[in-house]
C-alpha cells in the first residue's frame, strides 16, 4: 500500500479497483507523516521511505500533478485549514470524489433469497 493513502483516499486521488481496490487496508487513516514514521519505526530503508510518491505515468509525482503538497492536505485534514489555493483545490477534489468513498450502488428488488436460512 503506498505511504500516502489516507490523503488520497480522502479527496479522491484513487483509481476505482486500481489502487483503491483491498480488502483490507490496516494504514487507511494514517497521514503520510504517520505512515513514514511508522516505516521508520520498522525500519523501512530511508531510499524507499524518501521516494516522492507518483502514480508510474508522466514522469511527475503526485505533487506535482495535483498542484499540491500531501503536507497542505495533512494540514487541511488536522486543523480544517492551509493556504487558500491548497484549500480549494483540496475541497474541490474532496466533493468530486464521494463516489470513491461510498458504497457501489446496487439495483434492488424484492427476492427470495433460498440461500439464507430463516
Amino acid at each position: 500500500m503506498e505511504q500516502e493513502t489516507f490523503q488520497k483516499l480522502w479527496f479522491g486521488y484513487t483509481t476505482k479497483w486500481g489502487d483503491s481496490g483491498f480488502d483490507f487496508n490496516p494504514i487507511g487513516n494514517f497521514t503520510v507523516s504517520e505512515v513514514l514514521e511508522i516505516g521508520r519505526y520498522l525500519g523501512v530503508p530511508e531510499r524507499i521511505l524518501s521516494k516522492p510518491p507518483n502514480d508510474g505515468l508522466g514522469g511527475l509525482t503526485d505533487e506535482e500533478k495535483m498542484g499540491i503538497k500531501y503536507s497542505e492536505i495533512e494540514e487541511m485534514i488536522e486543523t480544517g485549514s492551509t493556504n487558500e489555493n491548497a484549500k480549494e483545490k483540496i475541497l474541490k477534489m474532496y466533493n468530486n470524489s464521494k463516489h470513491k468513498r461510498e458504497k457501489t450502488p446496487t439495483y434492488t428488488f424484492e427476492r427470495t433469497n433460498y440461500l439464507v436460512k430463516e
